[in-house]
């Protein structure tokens, strides 16, 4: 047993010693049995030991509670015993391990029946398909057990009686079968005519039928009209039946409700293994695995790394994905460098958990997978790299993962691997639903946690999990994590999980500190839009209300110039490649030779998916599907027909990019239009719905890290959270000369956000108030601090643009004040604001410049 780890050595020196104990106390009940006529014994006494348990003594004796009591369809007595393993535990080989025991112990013969239940379509095949191929460690080890005489079937295969008397047979069933609610329904699965003759009489034996029911009076009949015998059907389950097989069952929780346990016991098992991460109390738990073990052992990735959102716009889901495709590649050449070193191959996979996947739910405001695997794409990510796994849609069946040819290093997802499924290259979950939703992500947890080859690399980064979320709270999280944990059977572990590298610990309130709360009241206000109306201030802006409602897309259409560019990008696709064929020549070498092929495209005016992608932009399917219609008209209007339908992909992509431009253009003309007009103003107010004040408490998690800042709003600051750029510019402001406070601004309801012209508000990163020389306030600053990786894309660009018509409103047309109360004395609310972008590797100076 030097290929089993530890606790699997355990395991299997518990089955033997159940099976044994098993055997014994069975062959002593049926050695009283068989002399219970000549024992001179009462009668009384002799019932006694007719109702014997063997199975109550055997659990007994090996000192495990025996709560399930259960008999098979002919009234015998028998073991339903189950593992406790957590997921990635290795449960198939240790399932062929108590196959072993059972058939050399219990059974002591080589051939027989075992009826192997699986819970889902993947585990399904990959069992089957380990077993059968006789490389394979798995078939190896059962073939030892047989005699290399294993034959291993699924349900509609022919199976013979001869098959099971010469054969360890390994049947194969899914979950379902057994799993309905229904047990006679459940049944019909193993009420198959055909295949099975071998097993029963001739149908003109009568008398041999009514002997096999005397026999097993559980099998399922028929009765031939105009007859008056009774005869057994020709079925699986009557097979199974008369077989008395011993059966697994993986996920037994899944199946153990009265019907499912009825249907069981109806197959007149000899005995049953359940394998289970998460057990009932009810059942006969014969051993348990605990998480410790298997992290002992090196068989998970732990400790695992939970990543907030590091954007701080909300629900910005792109800009996680784009933070997974950095990290992965990172631990890509983690893992490229690992194997130069010995040889051992990985290729980091990263999950992504999407909120949409039908075909008619895209544009629906949920996060499709298509809409994944196009950002993906635009980020340079080669489409062979992606593969979609939901229930209309597997890019992976049939593939090998693990394969060094597989070019696979994202799988997008919605539930699809929820259960059933593990890689061990799998090493990052991003998740875009949100997760204070129950959205599946505690089942999603599990299929980062196996550890490739079960044993540790010595890198850590290629050691340990790595979980990444867009939307919801960390304790919440963290409490899905811990959830998925238990589900996996490893809840004695969830003290490896890890928010951003820091311990998960408590929370605590903090307060702004006494000394400004009390000298500088009037600078705790920030400016927000405000839509005013005569005679006084008016509401909040809204973008729905103020933008949305005035954008006008009836009358857009393609101008000259774009439809210029998108006859260049038609000029630029090539239709024919030069392909490559191989085959024997004369000597049988290989003879290469090329040719000229084209390229296959879609092809056809696929109005359905233009219509998909301007909906994205004008929110109007209507009014989407009237402006595709009319512009792809004026394409076939400048092109021929053919030249479109074979180019139909990048027009359809040009179209949608020239709408979303002139969305954007009218979005921002439209917010320049208000404030023109004087609608729109920028102002600070002590009114709680129409203004914003900074909150008087902040909730931060109790990090280890000091606070050495000393010039921070707040009595203590979650350090630990900040990432480099962040400390840097923290940093950097405490040391200022003309520094009166500075806080770091949170992504949530009650903290300070901007609303542009865009849909989405934007969430600055810091706050800073500059003093006098003599003390007294001079003027705040609102800070969006950017790393290098993210100063060229839109997003920036448009923050840089409204932090700008911020900054300029205040220098040119000068920052309302609506103040309601006397709250300062003679002190008025501060109006003297400005926004500003900070760009990492120019915070020193910039800040500096700021601060003189």
């Amino acid at each position: 047993m030097m290929y089993l780890k530890k606790y699997q050595q355990r395991v299997a020196s518990e089955f033997e010693h159940f099976f044994n104990v098993s055997r014994a106390k069975k062959d002593a009940l049926l050695s009283v049995l068989a002399n219970l006529e000549n024992l001179p014994l009462p009668v009384e006494a002799k019932k006694s030991l007719m109702g014997m348990n063997w199975v109550e003594q055997t659990f007994n004796e090996v000192g495990r509670p025996y709560i399930d009591h259960c008999s098979n369809g002919l009234g015998q007595k028998y073991p339903r015993a189950v593992l406790k393993i957590p997921t990635g535990g290795g449960k198939t080989l240790l399932a062929v391990e108590a196959i072993r025991a059972y058939q050399t112990l219990f059974a002591r013969r080589r051939t027989g029946l075992v009826v192997w239940v699986v819970p889902s379509e993947t585990i399904y095949s990959q069992t089957v398909q380990q077993l059968r191929d006789k490389r394979n460690h798995l078939r190896q080890l059962l073939d030892q057990c047989s005699g290399n005489r294993t034959l291993i079937l699924e349900k509609g295969q022919r199976l013979t009686a001869q098959d099971i008397s010469e054969n360890l047979v390994i049947l194969f069933v899914m979950i379902q079968s057994i799993s309905r609610s229904n047990a006679k329904e459940a049944l019909k699965v193993f009420q198959d005519a055909g295949g099975y003759e071998s097993f029963f009489p001739a149908d003109n034996r009568f008398d041999l039928h009514q002997a096999l029911l005397d026999q097993y009076p559980n099998l399922d009949t028929i009765a031939p009209a105009g007859s008056a015998f009774t005869l057994v059907k020709t079925s699986l389950g009557n097979a199974i039946r008369v077989s008395q097989p011993f059966i697994i069952i993986d996920e037994i929780h899944k199946v153990f409700s009265d019907m499912a346990r009825h249907t069981i016991d109806s197959l007149n098992p000899e005995m049953v293994l359940g394998l289970s991460a998460t057990p009932r109390h009810e059942m006969n738990i014969l051993i348990s695995v605990s998480g410790l073990e298997l992290k002992a052992e090196e068989m998970v990735k732990l400790d695992m790394h939970i990543f907030p959102p590091a954007s701080q716009q909300e629900a910005d889901w792109q800009s996680m994905v784009g933070e997974i495709c950095q990290f992965r590649d990172g631990l890509e050449e983690k893992a490229v460098l690992y194997r130069r070193q010995t040889g051992i191959y990985i290729r980091p996979i990263a999950l992504i958990q999407c909120e949409a996947t039908g075909r008619d739910q895209r544009g629906r405001g949920r996060v499709h997978s298509l809409d994944v695997k196009e950002y993906l794409i635009s980020r340079n990510i080669n489409p062979s790299e992606i593969a979609i796994k939901t229930s209309a849609q597997n890019d992976i069946e049939d593939v090998d993962l693990l394969s060094e040819d597989c070019p696979v290093r994202y799988i997008i997802t919605k539930e699809a691997l929820r259960e059933g499924w593990d890689c061990p290259f799998a090493y990052v979950l991003g998740i875009i639903p949100n997760v204070n939703s129950d959205t599946g992500v505690t089942q999603l947890i599990g299929r980062i946690l196996r550890q490739p080859y079960v044993k540790k690399t010595g890198v850590r980064e290629l050691d340990e999990s790595y979980v990444f979320y867009s939307r919801g709270g960390t304790q919440i999280m963290v409490q899905r994590v811990a959830q998925g944990f238990q589900v996996e059977g490893l809840e004695d572990l969830v003290t490896a999980v890890q928010v951003k590298d820091t311990g998960v610990n408590a929370t605590k309130t903090v307060k702004i500190k006494e000394s400004y709360a009390l000298q500088y009241p009037q600078s705790l206000f920030l400016p927000v839009w405000v839509m005013v109306v005569e005679g006084g201030i008016g509401r909040r802006f809204s973008y729905d209300i103020d933008i949305k409602s005035r954008l006008d897309f009836s009358a857009v259409t393609p101008t000259g110039q774009q439809i210029d560019q998108i006859g260049g990008s038609f000029s630029q696709q090539s239709h024919e490649r030069t392909a490559y064929v191989m085959s024997l020549g004369e000597h049988s070498e290989v003879v290469v030779r090329n040719e000229s092929a084209g390229v296959v495209t879609d092809s056809g005016l696929n109005i359905g998916y233009l219509t998909r992608l301007y909906s994205d932009v004008v929110e109007n399917p209507f009014l989407a599907h009237h402006l595709a219609v009319n512009h792809l008209a004026i394409l076939t209007q400048n092109f021929s027909q053919d030249v479109v339908e074979r180019n139909f992909g990048i027009a359809a992509s040009l179209l949608a990019q020239f709408l979303l431009e002139e969305k954007r253009r009218q979005e921002e003309s439209v917010f320049i239009g208000l404030i023109r007009s004087q609608e729109l103003v920028l102002a600070v107010s002590d009114d709680p719905i129409t203004g914003y004040s900074v909150p008087q408490t902040d909730e931060i998690v109790i990090s280890r890290e000091p606070n050495a800042y000393k010039y921070y709003l707040f009595d203590d600051v979650e350090v630990s959270s900040m990432n480099s750029l962040e400390r840097s510019v923290g940093d950097i402001l405490d040391r200022q000369e003309r520094i009166l406070w500075w806080f770091r601004n949170k992504v949530s309801r009650s903290w300070y956000s901007i609303q542009g012209w865009r849909k989405y508000a934007i969430h600055p990163d810091f706050v800073a108030a500059k003093k006098t020389p003599d003390g007294r306030l001079e003027i705040v600053y609102v800070l969006e601090s950017k790393g290098e990786q993210l100063l060229g894309n839109l997003d920036t660009q448009y923050k840089k643009k409204v932090f700008e018509a911020m900054t300029e409103y205040h220098r040119k047309v000068g920052i309302r004040r609506y103040q309601q109360l006397s709250l300062f004395g003679d002190t008025p609310i501060n109006t003297v604001i400005e926004c500003y972008l900070i760009e990492q590797g120019q915070e020193e100076s910039s800040i500096r410049t700021l601060m003189n």
